[in-house]
């Protein structure tokens, strides 16, 4: 990956050689928000725009001809996220603009997706009822929370790949030009309170909500666990604990998804009011 980075950062005519490839190479078009992001970071605002330009072409085409908008929402998410990195040199502040991003990215799937969707949930419905006639059973399918289901599982996926695109840019940015940045930053990651705050009764209001809190819940609590990640990794780093205990976190997140989230919010909110990693003492 670090001889991707140099490739990119040696010239206009290699960076656009790796978005424009990366973005039409089906499930890489990461790499190509990855590499906006970077140039983005390292140079500016200016040249980041211009090889937007050139990974947008290839990524338009796919929006075009399969209706498919996902490497369009990540590319153009992620270079904002990286316009506001390189403006705020804050992750705090990244996280909180990846939430309106995504929420837009989410009204434009459910636009663009609209009858890929109808067609999935009737699949869907047909499945079940003939699963259903064979076992005698009846069996009623509510369309409209799958649905809302389906979307919110499409936006957060969508929203984690813009932050994970700009994450790995900052990364090779770091790699490249100052060495442990990147983790010294994240190991400091931690919300606002007034931020936390506004999360909490956002997440109330959408949970009140009832359907939409299956679209829109998913996406709200993604702050709360980047910023839960970061708090590992950064209590760990300060007692120097070492890669194992990290590797067991990550095991464990794997085979116990749910409970690991729910910690990691808490954790998060939790942490936004007290500091955390204020308290833990340094390992001599």
């Amino acid at each position: 990956m670090r001889a991707l980075a140099e490739l990119v950062m040696k010239g206009r005519k290699q960076a656009a050689f790796v978005a424009v490839v990366a973005a039409l190479l089906p499930l890489l078009y990461w790499v190509s928000a990855a590499a906006v992001a970077l140039v983005t970071l390292r140079k500016g605002r200016s040249e980041g725009t211009g090889l937007l330009i050139w990974a947008l072409l290839p990524a338009g085409v796919w929006a075009y001809s399969v209706s498919d908008p996902t490497p369009l929402a990540v590319i153009l998410g992620t270079y904002v996220l990286a316009i506001t990195l390189r403006e705020t040199v804050s992750w705090a502040k990244v996280l909180m603009i990846a939430l309106p991003i995504g929420a837009i990215a989410s009204v434009g799937m459910d636009m663009m997706l609209s009858s890929y969707l109808d067609e999935v949930i009737k699949q869907l419905d047909k499945f079940l009822v003939q699963s259903a006639s064979q076992a005698n059973q009846e069996v009623k399918l509510d369309k409209e929370q799958l649905r809302q289901l389906m979307l919110g599982g499409l936006t957060s996926v969508h929203t984690v790949m813009m932050l994970v695109s700009v994450m790995l840019a900052r990364s090779w940015q770091a790699g490249l030009y100052n060495p442990s940045g990147f983790q010294r930053e994240f190991h400091v990651l931690r919300l606002p309170q007034l931020y936390t705050g506004v999360l909490i009764a956002a997440s109330f209001i959408c949970y009140q909500l009832e359907l939409e809190s299956l679209r829109w819940l998913p996406l709200l609590l993604l702050p709360w666990i980047i910023a839960g990640i970061a708090l590992i990794h950064g209590s760990l780093a300060k007692r120097d604990l070492g890669r194992s205990w990290l590797v067991a976190f990550y095991f464990a997140a794997f085979f116990m998804g749910p409970y690991v989230i729910t910690l990691l919010v808490f954790a998060a909110a939790i942490d936004s009011f007290v500091d955390i990693r204020s308290r833990i003492p340094v390992k001599n």
